[in-house]
């Protein structure tokens, strides 16, 4: 088996198991692309870990995620500290990851980028709680933690912007700020009733303009702080923030670091790129970790782009136009 031979790993059950219905165009396109590949569908969430780890054990240099965030998330938490390379395809309903680094929503076009090779290293952050999960996005806490599991608990026919309004909505109504400290670099900035919470590596994730000009090679993280905020307000928040608008509120704080660690008497629920690494945790940390994992993303690509600019850029990556002059 040559080294060049990628291993892909196919979440049938993404996009509301949408995905599972188009495995057999997946495979075509990629035996046109590829030509020799291997691969496997996962079941169960976690999957992704065990069967990459396999594929490592094999011999194989380039492994792929065809699936949602949380599906790239598993492959990164194999590849993490390794040379191995990590590819990405849009199989998800959100694909976080894929907006970030510029990754059309084409299988085609996907695959041949991959094909193409070109790669980057870039930093993870190393989240502690319940259990420890590389990101290479975010981890969010407090009532956009709360949001997400409600979408795996209550209501999992949600999917998109209004599905995603829709359990906010829900959620906020009920919800109720927790006495919470925050330790930034070993240093206790805040002790607040906390809303929301999120540690980001990238700019914009995705599509929520949250942490202005935070580029996932600056160095720290960005993070993201609100406080003494309830039912609609939150809902608000978070809206305004999908909707492609940076947050500006007085009672919402930017901060930076390496090292954060939150601390509350009653657990926070916690969300990573569409899983829940914690529910029960009441001390979680994160950890800033540089060059830690190859990335292949279209060569030229750049990252702070607001949403518009970055749509206009991902339709040349998908014409196989060079996005940026290099």
């Amino acid at each position: 088996m040559a080294d060049s031979t990628p291993f892909l790993v196919i979440n049938p059950h993404a996009d509301d198991k949408r995905l599972g219905k188009k495995v057999d165009n997946i495979l075509n396109i990629a035996k046109e692309v590829f030509g020799d590949f291997d691969y496997e569908l996962t079941i169960n969430i976690g999957d992704g870990i065990p069967i990459s780890k396999k594929a490592v054990k094999n011999g194989y240099k380039t492994l792929v995620a065809i699936g949602g965030d949380g599906t790239l998330n598993e492959l990164v938490n194999v590849a993490a500290k390794t040379d191995i390379k990590v590819g990405m395809i849009p199989g998800g309903s959100a694909n976080d990851s894929l907006k970030t680094h510029g990754i059309p929503k084409d299988f085609r076009r996907a695959f041949e980028i991959i094909a193409e090779g070109y790669y980057e290293r870039f930093p993870v952050g190393l989240f502690k709680g319940d259990t420890e999960r590389y990101f290479i996005e975010m981890v969010n806490g407090a009532f956009i933690g709360q949001t997400a599991a409600s979408l795996y608990d209550r209501f999992e026919w949600a999917h998109g912007e209004l599905g995603y309004a829709y359990a906010a909505i829900r959620v906020a109504m009920a919800y109720k700020p927790l006495p919470t400290k925050v330790t930034i670099d070993n240093q206790i900035v805040r002790e607040v009733n906390l809303s929301t919470f999120a540690v980001s590596l990238t700019d914009c994730i995705s599509d929520f303009e949250m942490m202005p000009g935070n580029h996932p090679r600056r160095g720290d993280f960005a993070i993201i702080l609100a406080r003494d905020i309830k039912g609609m307000g939150l809902v608000k928040l978070i809206l305004k923030a999908i909707n492609g608008k940076h947050i500006q509120n007085e009672k919402v704080e930017i901060l930076r670091g390496k090292h954060v660690v939150i601390e509350s008497e009653e657990p926070h629920i916690w969300e990573s790129e569409g899983e829940i690494p914690s529910r029960k945790a009441t001390r979680i940390e994160t950890q800033y970790i540089p060059d830690a994992v190859n990335l292949i993303i279209p060569k030229g690509w750049k990252y702070g782009l607001r949403k518009k600019e970055r749509d206009k850029e991902k339709k040349k990556v998908l014409k196989r136009q060079a996005p940026f002059d290099y």
